[in-house]
C-alpha cells in the first residue's frame, strides 16, 4: 500500500480488489486457529509460487517487503527460545510472515485508487447521517502517498547528520524532521485549498 504496486498485467492485476481483499481475511482467519508449523511452512511456500506466478520480480519485491519484518520476527523467536519455547515460537513467527506477505500480496497487485474506491464503498452508508466520505478518501490516499516520502526524506536527514556529525544520530534529528513535516503538510494544503478544497 505504501507506493509498493507493481506494474501488471497478470491474473492477480486483474482481480476485483474486493475478492483480493475477501480472500486475504478469509485466509488469515485460518492462519491464526493453524498452531502446526509444518502446515505453516506448506502455506509460506505456496506464497513463493504464488508471488512467482506474476513475475520473478514480484517474487523479489515481496522478499524485500518483508526484510524489515525478519529482526522483529527474530527478536520474537530469541524470547520464546529463552522461555524454552522454540515450537511456539516457530509457529507464531511464521505465522507471522505468512499474514504479511498474504498482505503484501495483496497491495502489490492492487492499485491505490481501487484500494481507495473500495474503501469509500464500505464507507458509503455513513453518508447518510452526513459523513462526508470523499474528504476521508482523500486523507486515506494522502497518507498512503506521503508516508513513503516522508521516510525518505527522514533517512535523507540521517544521512547528512552522519555526513557532518561527527556522534551518533540522537534525538536532535527529531526536529528537523518534523519540521519538514509540517512544512509538507502546509504545502499540501496550499495545494488543496488553491483547487478549491475539499
Amino acid at each position: 500500500m505504501l507506493a509498493i504496486s507493481i506494474m501488471g498485467p497478470s491474473w492477480a492485476h486483474n482481480l476485483k480488489i474486493g475478492y483480493k481483499l475477501a480472500a486475504l481475511s478469509f485466509i488469515s482467519v485460518i492462519i491464526f486457529f493453524i498452531n502446526n508449523w509444518l502446515l505453516l511452512s506448506v502455506f509460506l511456500v505456496g506464497l513463493i509460487f504464488l508471488y512467482s506466478s506474476v513475475s520473478l520480480f514480484a517474487l523479489r519485491k515481496g522478499i524485500l517487503l518483508l526484510r524489515p519484518l525478519i529482526w522483529v520476527i527474530l527478536l520474537i523467536w530469541i524470547f520464546h527460545l529463552i522461555r524454552g519455547e522454540y515450537l511456539a515460537g516457530t509457529v507464531t513467527c511464521l505465522r507471522l510472515l505468512v499474514l504479511f506477505a498474504l498482505a503484501n500480496f495483496v497491495t502489490v497487485t492492487s492499485k491505490l485508487s481501487d484500494m481507495i474506491e473500495f474503501f469509500l464503498w464500505i464507507l458509503h452508508p455513513l453518508k447518510l447521517i452526513g459523513v462526508k466520505t470523499s474528504s476521508i478518501g482523500l486523507a486515506l490516499g494522502m497518507v498512503i502517498r506521503f508516508t513513503p516520502v516522508l521516510i525518505e526524506r527522514a533517512k535523507q536527514l540521517l544521512e547528512s547528520w552522519r555526513a557532518r556529525a561527527l556522534k551518533r544520530t540522537n534525538w536532535r534529528i527529531i526536529l528537523p524532521i518534523f519540521i519538514t513535516v509540517i512544512d509538507d503538510a502546509d504545502r499540501v494544503a496550499e495545494a488543496i485549498r488553491a483547487r478549491g478544497g475539499i
